[in-house]
């Protein structure tokens, strides 16, 4: 039944049930996750800029290759030339990636049971089918926006290709490295693969020479475009440390954990190592490998299993055939209905144990693209010309601020903090993204600077700023108002000056004030003002924000004299202490001091009209 001609073998009924129920489930969790991520709109824009003669840039006249998925980049501008808005575009690719990842992996494992003459290998394959549709990561990552499932589709079938022999194998994995850097790692294992099969030394030179030769014109444009083969991000987010590989452990952890029982399934997949034949040591080698090299470059800043979800159909098809070669040694008729069933049985338990923190994610993730939007609405209405922002997230921002300079405090898409971070040793954070350069970013001099939580400095890049004089000096925090009536803080700048910057030695200073914030949330006044106070103390002294802060805390607590003393302490330390003045008009408006709160207004709408 099966050949090395490359071609397709006949599906039977029961795989044919298993894909259709597997996509089925693929698509019903696609609709309850939908969304698009905030890195998606990194892509949108550089598609949005080409679009309008820009060229492949994120901002207008900056040649920085701040993306990690060209042809994806491409296909985007290729839909939106023809009418498509990009993100149905990439929604449509992303589904059809992981619909068609579930076909490709159930028949390879309908090829390996005919080979053998297995019985009942449908069922297998449909088992298959149905753990890959019951995967909420590879779901979730479909509709993201984001190239996850279309590069998994081109991995898993240049995997297919290969595993049949055929020649065609090329194409995908040529694909696939246009689409990803890590393309190119699943070539050389499948090059590596092939001289360890020995099944044609001229195939291994057809696929060396051909995949590197068509990869030749990529490389010159990169070359020449950008001035670099490598991306951008790759300088901003890797690194060889301690730090890194921690890091990259967590991450492997947590993927065992959502998707392997605990880590049970790497029992089947040594099996597979040991046991199994040439091509399916392979395969397994391919999935260590590749599982170091996330380990190495310490994981992915986005959680939910991302990197390994290219792998995924790999990882359940090594991890099946391991459990039926093991029951096979015993019940050599039954093996493959007993495999089928335990599949369906992990699939569940993994969909169980994974739905709840994946609805969770992607709440915060509609919460994040959406006050992002809304921020550069509020920010587009009060300054209509063109302006410089800076922030630690830019996806959905930079898309909604078209023509706008948008740098990226993070490096991704900007060469000077990827290439030349500042070094600050001892800078505490769980950010993954660690480069940053806060002295070339003040010295562009931006009309707005945006946190990623609001005024509390999470990132390294955000703590850093924070402990620049000139940041200090320049910069107040100012509130938009949402429509929902919360509120979107950000930093604005008040003025430019030449004056030397200097750096705040005590790192401690930045934590504290992140501590501090973190401390809103527990609505413990008596904790929150105490908080604040301690970081106004372990700084300079000119961050007028934290004494305001210890007034908001008492004034909720009714202690309304000490309030207004604060902040007019706050006021005394910067005059742009907008929460501070506004905390004051507050307790005079309870006062029934209503003019005088009014006058307090007033004089603050003269103090912004000063902003420049």
């Amino acid at each position: 039944m099966a050949t090395d001609d490359g071609g397709f073998p006949s599906p039977m009924p029961a795989v044919i049930a298993g894909v259709v129920i597997g996509c089925a489930l693929l698509f019903w969790q696609a609709r309850v996750l939908w969304f698009t991520q905030d890195d998606a709109y990194i892509t949108y824009r550089y598609a949005q800029n080409a679009l309008a003669g820009h060229g492949l840039v994120f901002n207008i006249g900056e040649r920085v290759e701040g993306y990690t998925n060209f042809l994806w980049v491409i296909l985007l501008v290729l839909a939106g030339s023809m009418g498509f808005s990009f993100d149905a575009a990439a929604k449509l690719l992303g589904l059809t990636g992981a619909a068609g990842m579930i076909i490709v992996a159930a028949l390879l494992v309908q090829d390996w049971t005919a080979r053998l003459r297995i019985a009942r290998g449908d069922w297998l394959a449909a088992g298959i089918a149905l753990w890959l549709g019951a995967n909420g990561a590879l779901a979730y990552w479909a509709v993201s926006g984001l190239e996850t499932a279309f590069f998994g589709l081109l991995v898993t079938l240049a995997i297919y290709l290969w595993w049949r022999g055929s020649r065609l194998s090329v194409i995908p994995i040529t694909l696939a490295i246009l689409t990803r850097p890590e393309g190119g790692l699943i070539w050389l294992f499948l090059a590596a693969g092939e001289w360890y099969v020995g099944r044609d030394r001229q195939r291994l030179q057809w696929m060396l020479l051909t995949v590197g030769l068509s990869l030749v014109p990529f490389a010159g444009f990169k070359l020449l475009y950008y001035g670099d083969l490598l991306p951008n991000p790759f300088h901003a987010k890797t690194g060889l440390s301690s730090e890194y590989f921690a890091s990259g452990l967590v991450y492997l952890w947590e993927f065992l954990r959502d998707y392997g029982l605990w880590g049970v399934a790497l029992i089947p997949l040594v099996m597979a190592l040991v046991g199994g034949g040439q091509r399916l040591r392979v395969l397994a080698l391919l999935w260590v490998g590749f599982a170091l090299y996330v380990v190495a470059v310490g994981g992915d800043v986005l959680r939910p299993n991302r990197f390994f979800v290219p792998l995924l159909a790999v990882f359940a098809v090594i991890s099946a055939i391991g459990l039926t070669l093991f029951i096979a040694r015993w019940r050599a008729a039954w093996a493959t209905t007993v495999v089928a069933a335990l599949l369906l049985a992990w699939g569940t338990t993994g969909w169980l144990l994974t739905r709840a923190p994946l609805l969770s994610t992607h709440k915060l993730e509609l919460a994040l693209t959406g006050k992002m939007r809304e921020t550069a609405a509020r920010l587009r209405a009060s300054s209509p010309q063109t302006f410089t922002v800076a922030a630690s997230t830019i996806g959905r921002l930079g898309y909604e601020l078209p023509g706008c300079r948008v740098i990226d405090m993070l490096g991704l898409t900007d060469r000077e903090i990827a290439r030349h971070p500042e070094i600050m040793p001892g800078i505490s954070s769980s950010w993954k993204e660690r480069n940053f350069n806060a002295g070339y970013v003040l010295a562009q001099n931006p009309e707005y600077i945006l946190f990623s939580t609001g005024y509390k400095p999470s990132a390294p890049a955000e703590r850093a700023l924070l402990l620049h004089s000139r940041f200090r000096r320049n910069y107040f925090g100012f509130l938009f108002f949402a429509d929902d009536g919360g509120s979107l803080p950000v930093y604005r700048r008040k003025r430019i000056d030449t004056a030397p910057d200097s750096v705040w030695s005590d790192l401690g200073f930045a934590d504290a004030v992140n501590a501090a914030f973190n401390t809103l949330a527990t609505q413990d006044f008596d904790r929150i003002a105490e908080a604040f106070s301690r970081a106004h103390h372990s700084g300079p002294g000119d961050y007028g924000l934290a004494v305001a802060y210890v007034g908001n805390a008492l004034n909720e607590k009714g202690d309304l004299p000490r309030a207004l003393a604060y902040c007019d302490s706050a006021i005394a330390i910067d005059s742009f202490t907008v929460d501070a003045w506004q905390i004051k008009a507050g307790i005079l408006e309870k006062r029934d001091q209503p003019d005088s709160a009014a006058a307090i207004y007033e004089g603050l709408n003269r103090i912004l009209r000063t902003v420049r």
